[in-house]
């Protein structure tokens, strides 16, 4: 297609264009001569007309260029080049499957055979080397949680089909400007096993500015494991630097995260493209005007630029699709084939049969090859697999609702006042159950030789032979749900059902089975678990503790993806399989009976009515309902027994219906009451910020529901879908009690920030207590301020399991009384840990807060007096005790004045006197008692000597006796001194009698006064008693 001049080109303005281009021309010319000599150091001959080639200048202002003639490199020197020509308008582009010839016609030509064009665009598909105009740019990773060594080395790496990602959370850049003369767009196909790794697409202008509204921003989402899925941006005119950043984000401290795969990269709104491309080895385009090349089919074979493919050998050679060379074939093994049965017939019988592996390379003709058996004798088909029973004598089938089978006999209805218990067991593999199915997916995208990615085997299914190593070989279980309610008991997830199969792998290589559960549109099919090389037949359980649909997938792979694939994907490990002898899955909504089970009182000839909310299945006669206890929540529908109902965890409280437990926000703890009703409502903490050394950075964000309505749930979402511009790829938000999203910020500002990853860390309250542990989980990792003061601690869990987390989420927060605290007080994250976690599973928040300590009582403060004034008053106030560690509830009371009591006298009375007269008291009592001990004594001796005298008869008793009678003491008795002249007054009063008859010389009287004898012992006459 020519160009024509307008007419307001004429004249002078035609001669300045074309003196311009020449000008242009002369100085290309001396650049490349000075260029040329520089490096060559001698000189050159001059170019004849056969040494240039065509070239277009750059566009002006006003959208015109120039074709000129310029000499190859380091070649020759001066000449006389074509006069330069007016070239096509910089907006011109031919159509898909055209080039523009620029040497002769400067028109728009069809690609010969062998080639393709994309017009005015370019189709990046061959990475056996980084093609032109791409670069790699390593991007260091501050990362917070986890020390990581980024370097050079961490880089896009090219691998034949695609490019790679490093696979760690190092950040990595791919680069590629464009520059285009007109609107065009870039497309490409990604493939991003799961969320742990993020893709990252920009596009700058020149002056590194985005483009406007967030177009050139995307973050495309995880396609899943083997998946590929292509995204689209479009493009303005001018200069476009499109970056495709890899960002690894993963809490596992062991695991590094998956890389980035990129299989094509599509350019368009390229001025023009100037030469087809060849088609690369293993392609062809058969027409001419291709605008894609196709690739070669199994048995052929093609070079680079090939109209069509070339035939192998058929009884020699073979190949596989999209081959550059043919590959020798050798003789056939017993490997090469294998054994599997026909389907079941009318008379519900099979035959034993075997199979080459396709595609066959191998030669039967050869002295010493192996030949394919030849079919066994027809056997009697194995039973269905429970729940299941045969169908027009050659199909298992599920039985229908409410009926049941072992497998060995037809379905048949539940008695009376029972229930179906439906599940999926298989262990008999002669067809493929109903809710399963399997495929073949390629890295290549030519290494399945057939979809069908697994094989029936009778007693097991094995993954297909004679697929590529490169592929995927996927078997899939589809489950409605599960019966029954999710919950905990002490801590631990309430299983709602159980998967477990038995398996053994026979590899040769590094083969690997993983196993992954996908759960909906957020859930891009985690990995639960891996099993690498030859394995032993074993048997592999699985607790299933969240309800809703799912798909449970087994994909084998023969040899590891970093080993990296050629062009033709290799086939070293045909016979290399993963092999699966039974699966059983158990209380699903969906699927067949094997047994009937109970109902409760109430149920009719179809089928249970179930208890109403709240109520279990008593163990009697009558199976009748009966409701649960207060504060305990029932784990499952028409659960049976007493131990049905669970115990709520510390300080949580049943619903109405029974079915789950909730926090009040009133907390009673060791005679102690915390009143959290401000804190109801869900919180937001965001971690620190990680930067990375271009500037780019991204957080945490923690999002969690401490207590109220137990219906409340904080939400986590996922706004990727936002920014890919693709309602496909839409993700609800995960709502769960405490949550967890990465945010990535924009350079467009804050309305433009990535949510991503959101993930639940705790969708159950398991306890809310002082204690320092909670089932397994621990509350260690904050030391409270205060030893005698200890921290509340809210106990969350969450039931999702992956393969770094096999027991699940865990979240504690630790509620801290701080009444320097204002509003709702302030979150922190661990200092040793700061991404709130240590091991990816269990993560700690601290939470300091007013409305974390406890509701002040009168224990809490103390009252003190002062001293009396003179009128008898004194004050009363008081104050809080320290360190004061509650707030809110009783308040101080009011400072008041009161009577001093009254003090007795003796309190009056200083101590050192009340210690003087204490001593002289204690002095005369002592007298006093002294008095009357010697009085008595005296008395008595006087008693004793009066009656010596009374019962005298004029004589006195012989010196023997003493007058002393028997049972007395001669220490009683006291003899007066003769020498005294009389007694004194005290011995006169000792001795005066009292109450007694006497004469007047004070003599006793007898009793009857018959007789009186008077005696008188003279002191003046002293003679011894025994002359008297």
């Amino acid at each position: 297609m020519g160009s024509n001049l307008p007419s307001s080109w004429m004249g002078f303005h035609v001669v300045g264009f074309v003196l311009t281009a020449m000008l242009l021309q002369q100085q290309l010319f001396v650049l490349a001569d000075v260029e040329t000599e520089s490096k060559k150091g001698k000189a050159l001959p001059t170019c004849h007309p056969a040494d240039f080639h065509y070239t277009y200048t750059d566009c002006d202002d006003a959208g015109v260029r120039w074709r000129v003639q310029v000499p190859e490199p380091d070649h020759c020197k001066g000449g006389a080049p074509d006069a330069p020509v007016r070239a096509v308008d910089c907006g011109f582009s031919c159509d898909k499957g055209e080039y523009l010839d620029k040497d002769n016609t400067q028109q728009c030509k069809k690609c010969p055979a062998g080639t393709y064009s994309l017009g005015g665009g370019e189709r990046f598909e061959d990475w056996t080397t980084l093609p032109e105009g791409f670069i790699t740019v390593s991007d260091e990773h501050d990362d917070w949680y986890m020390e990581t060594n980024c370097d050079n080395q961490s880089m896009w790496e090219p691998r034949g089909n695609y490019i790679k990602s490093p696979g760690s959370i190092c950040s990595s850049k791919l680069v590629y400007s464009a520059n285009l003369k007109k609107a065009g767009s870039v497309m490409f196909t990604y493939s991003i096993a799961t969320s742990e790794t993020m893709l990252h697409v920009e596009v700058h202008n020149d002056q590194c500015e985005a483009m406007s509204g967030g177009e050139g921003s995307r973050w495309p989402e995880a396609t899943g494991e083997g998946q590929w899925e292509t995204v689209k941006i479009d493009l303005k005119s001018g200069l476009n630097i499109i970056s495709w950043k890899s960002i690894g984000i993963s809490l596992s401290s062991t695991k590094p995260p998956p890389p980035i795969l990129i299989k094509t990269v599509e350019i368009m709104g390229l001025s023009y493209t100037s030469e087809c491309t060849k088609c690369r080895p293993g392609t062809f385009a058969k027409d001419q005007g291709s605008f894609e090349c196709t690739q070669c089919s199994a048995n052929t074979f093609s070079k680079d630029g090939a109209s069509q493919c070339t035939n192998c050998d058929a009884s020699t050679l073979y190949s596989h699709p999209g081959a550059t060379e043919c590959t020798k074939r050798e003789p056939c093994s017993k490997n090469d084939y294998y054994m599997t049965h026909t389907a079941c017939n009318e008379k519900n019988q099979t035959t034993k049969t075997y199979k080459w592996i396709e595609p066959r390379i191998c030669r039967v003709d050869i002295s010493g090859a192996a030949q394919l058996p030849a079919n066994g004798q027809v056997e009697a088909c194995p039973p269905c697999n429970p729940g299941m029973s045969i169908f027009n004598h050659t199909t298992c089938n599920f039985c229908p609702t409410n009926q049941f089978s072992d497998g060995t006999a037809v379905c048949q209805p539940c008695p009376p006042s029972t229930a179906p218990v439906y599940g999926m067991d298989f262990k008999w593999w002669n067809q493929m159950p109903p809710n399963m199915d399997s495929s073949c997916l390629s890295w290549s995208g030519s290494g399945c030789s057939e979809n069908k990615g697994w094989v029936l085997a009778g007693d097991s299914i094995h993954s297909s032979l004679g697929q590529a190593d490169d592929a995927y070989l996927i078997l899939q279980l589809s489950v409605e749900g599960f019966d029954g309610e999710e919950g905990f008991v002490d801590g631990k997830a309430i299983e709602l059902g159980e998967l477990s199969f038995v398996f053994s792998l026979e590899c040769t290589a590094d083969c690997g089975l993983f196993l992954l559960e996908e759960r909906g549109p957020e859930n891009k099919s985690p990995v639960i678990e891996t099993w690498e090389k030859s394995q032993e037949k074993q048997e592999y359980r699985l607790a299933i503790t969240k309800n809703g649909p799912r798909t449970f997938t087994w994909a084998f792979q023969k040899a590891d993806m970093d080993q990296g694939y050629d062009d033709t994907p290799s086939n070293i490990y045909r016979t290399d399989m993963a092999k699966i002898y039974s699966i059983k899955l158990t209380n699903t909504m969906n699927g067949g009976a094997a047994m009937c089970k109970k109902c409760p009182k109430g149920s009719n000839q179809k089928g249970c009515i179930p208890c109403e909310p709240g109520m279990y299945i008593a163990n009697n006669t009558e199976n009748t309902c009966t409701k649960c206890p207060e504060n305990t929540y029932l784990r499952a529908n028409n659960a049976y027994g007493r131990e049905s109902c669970i115990p709520c965890g510390p300080n949580l409280y049943s619903n109405k219906e029974k079915t789950k437990c909730h926090s009040t926000c009133h907390i009673h703890s060791n005679t102690k009451h915390f009143q959290l009703t401000k804190l109801a409502g869900y919180h937001t903490l965001q971690t620190g910020a990680s930067f990375t050394a271009k500037g780019s950075r991204f957080y945490h964000s923690f999002n969690f529901t401490l207590c109220g309505d137990d219906k409340a749930a904080a939400a986590c979402v996922s706004n990727v879908s936002t920014y890919s511009q693709d309602a496909d790829d839409y993700s609800p938000p995960v709502k769960s009690l405490v949550c967890q999203s990465t945010l990535i910020p924009s350079p467009n500002g804050p309305s433009e920030t990535i949510s991503a990853q959101p993930m639940s860390l705790g969708d159950t309250l398991l306890g809310i207590t002082t204690d320092k542990s909670l089932g397994n989980l621990n509350a260690t990792i904050f030391k409270p301020d205060v030893d005698d003061v200890p921290d509340l601690h809210f106990y969350f869990h969450s039931g999702s399991v992956t393969q770094a987390c096999p027991k699940g989420r865990s979240t504690v927060i630790y509620l801290r009384c701080d009444p320097g605290e204002k509003g709702n007080g302030t979150f922190k994250l661990p200092e040793s840990c700061p991404a709130g976690t240590c091991d990816g599973c269990t993560f700690h928040i601290l939470w300091r807060t007013q409305y974390g300590c406890a509701v002040c009582t009168p224990n809490d403060y103390t009252e003190i007096k002062e001293q009396c004034n003179k009128n008898g008053k004194q004050k009363i106030h008081y104050v809080w005790k320290t360190p004061k560690m509650c707030m809110f509830g009783e308040k101080l009371p009011k400072e008041t004045i009161g009577r001093c009591p009254v003090i007795p006298w003796w309190a009056q009375i200083p101590m050192y006197a009340q210690i003087a007269i204490a001593v002289f008291v204690g002095c005369v009592g002592l007298m006093i008692a002294m008095v009357v001990y010697f009085w008595k004594r005296n008395r008595k001796l006087e008693y004793k000597y009066q009656k010596l005298v009374a019962g005298a008869s004029g004589e006195l008793p012989a010196a023997e006796t003493c007058a002393i009678t028997e049972g007395e003491e001669e220490d009683d008795v006291i003899f007066e001194d003769g020498k005294k002249k009389g007694m004194s007054l005290f011995s006169k009063f000792k001795s005066k009698p009292i109450d007694m008859d006497m004469d007047k010389n004070g003599l006793l009287l007898s009793d009857d006064d018959e007789f009186q004898e008077t005696i008188e012992l003279s002191p003046t006459h002293k003679q011894p008693l025994t002359n008297i």
